[in-house]
């Protein structure tokens, strides 16, 4: 049987974006903070049936279960959490690329699935987190695979195809709150939107009906726990904190707040409330209203929204000029837009570029609207080489020798700058180029070694780097932003173990200085093991 050279390129392109993600993939030595969180929640959820990790705040209200559910099957197997939630992201991210290859044959034709296929498993974002120990690499597979099963549902009457749509949709959510847009492609497509407006009859009441009804039934166990958890309704766990970072933040980068010490994010959100018993950030009997956080201070808001949009502006131009030129053409033929489906991936990407500003902005989930504007370019794409004949024609240039080149060679020269732009973000990004703090897992493993080889046995405070706790495998608490006896009688209050002090994420608090000579502050602790080889980190145990 011969193998048509569509098929060969497909294979090639999974070839080169499997051996750019593998070559990253051993390079990846170091978990991310978040994957520490994920990791312990996908475990206990699979091992235990118990969705939890943190002793003062559970992060399973905070980070949906869909990830974790992943990670913890996958360890089963493999039993070594940090490979287990990076590979739960590589095979996410392969399957995407033959994904998206799918999606444009549909929306386009092959050529334009081939060009997809190809800017998603080289575009340099998407291969960073194709093998960091987050969400996004599996939240963007599910994603399109959500969108694709609702474009092929909507041209089948069949039932059962509703309900994996539902399912998917109801996938896509548990994995990331933003999934639960997907919600909208069913009300978009009966206004007409995803193609001919349809009949509104019994049928298509039923079929709506029938995506609602899959998610509800999906999502409910996870509404439930986190009314459970948080005392009322919510969608997600993430509000407090979010509201928290979007006010406290005022439009600056979150890398600039988030994890820096003694920066403004860090004194607020982890300082004790009145009552001493948690962080601010964490205490769930402060419900953080977003209602609220749009009307008390529009004019604050609205300020902060211009900011968080210019700096989306700057990160976006970045990121999407691998496909400028596809991006640009695809408005210049007029029979690329017959197929209102097309449409619905500008509209998400534009979507999603409005909301995020609401909040704040990460770069990392700029991932989500270039993939969608990835799709929508590959028609673009095809239509290159009309689109600048199109052009010279329009400027009276006419079919010199220059421009036919220039015509004839468009997709090779996108190709090119495509990759070579990848090369350059790939080389100059700050995108997982952490220090990597070695100090914490070697006090982690001299707790796993010396003191406890047993899961969660012991329970650590640290920071929002929780490193020690991933090494020994302790339950983590988090420490306050407070002076030391305040953090003492805090640890007591948790049963904490082992106090963690680390010059890397406390240094510039102001209690900074007591902290690391706690044991000559009080004779609650004793200081047991101090390395400072690379930043200081000392190990405080409660005397109990």
């Amino acid at each position: 049987m011969k193998i048509k050279r569509e098929h060969l390129i497909l294979i090639f392109i999974l070839l080169i974006g499997s051996l750019i993600r593998i070559h990253l993939f051993i390079g990846e030595i170091f978990p991310r903070a978040d994957a520490v969180y994920y990791s312990h929640l996908g475990k206990n959820l699979i091992e235990s049936g118990r969705y939890a990790y943190g002793e003062n705040f559970n992060f399973g209200i905070f980070l949906p279960p869909g990830y974790p559910f992943f990670i913890g099957v996958t360890n089963l197997f493999f039993d070594d959490l940090f490979f287990s939630t990076k590979i739960v992201s590589l095979i996410a991210s392969l399957i995407t690329i033959f994904l998206f290859y799918i999606t444009g044959k549909k929306l386009y034709n092959e050529e334009a699935g081939l060009f997809a296929a190809f800017m998603y498993a080289v575009h340099p974002l998407i291969l960073r987190l194709s093998v960091f120990g987050n969400s996004e690499s599996l939240f963007l597979c599910v994603l399109f695979l959500s969108f694709y099963v609702f474009m092929v549902s909507i041209k089948r009457d069949n039932l059962f195809m509703q309900v994996l749509a539902g399912a998917f949709f109801a996938a896509a959510y548990l994995i990331k709150p933003e999934g639960l847009l997907t919600l909208l492609l069913p009300f978009l497509y009966i206004f007409g939107l995803c193609g001919d407006k349809p009949p509104v009859n019994k049928r298509l009441l039923l079929k709506l009906c029938l995506v609602i009804l899959t998610f509800a039934l999906l999502v409910s166990p996870y509404l439930i726990f986190l009314k459970n958890q948080t005392g009322g309704f919510t969608l997600t766990g993430k509000g407090n904190v979010n509201l928290m970072i979007a006010e406290k933040g005022g439009g600056e980068d979150i890398g600039k707040l988030v994890g820096v010490s003694g920066s403004v994010y860090d004194r607020t959100a982890f300082s004790l409330n009145e009552r001493k018993d948690n962080v601010v950030g964490f205490d769930m009997s402060a419900k953080e209203s977003f209602v609220g956080y749009i009307v008390k201070d529009p004019l604050n808001l609205l300020k902060r929204y211009q900011k968080n949009v210019l700096n989306e502006i700057r990160m976006i131009m970045k990121l999407i000029f691998p496909i400028l030129l596809p991006l640009f053409f695809v408005f210049i033929n007029k029979e690329l837009f017959q197929n209102k489906m097309r449409f619905i991936f500008l509209l998400y990407a534009l979507l999603f570029f409005a909301a995020f500003p609401l909040i704040y902005i990460v770069e990392k989930h700029m991932s989500v609207i270039v993939s969608f504007l990835i799709v929508f370019s590959a028609g673009g794409f095809v239509n290159s080489k009309s689109a600048v004949l199109d052009i010279a024609e329009f400027y009276n240039i006419g079919k010199n020798k220059f421009t036919l080149f220039f015509a004839n060679n468009i997709k090779h020269i996108i190709i090119v700058v495509s990759i070579l732009s990848s090369l350059s973000y790939l080389a100059f990004s700050n995108v997982g180029n952490l220090p990597v703090p070695f100090e914490h897992k070697k006090a982690g493993l001299f707790l796993k070694n010396n003191v406890s080889p047993e899961y969660e046995k012991l329970n650590v405070m640290a920071s929002l780097l929780p490193y020690v706790n991933f090494y020994s495998g302790a339950r983590f608490t988090m420490i306050p932003y407070a002076n030391v006896h305040d953090v003492i009688d805090f640890a007591k209050l948790y049963d904490v173990d082992y106090i963690v002090v680390d010059e890397r994420s406390l240094s510039n608090r102001e209690f900074y200085d007591e902290l690391v000579k706690a044991d000559t502050y009080s004779d609650e602790v004793e200081l047991v093991y101090e390395d400072s080889s690379l930043k200081s980190i000392k190990l405080f145990k409660i005397n109990k």
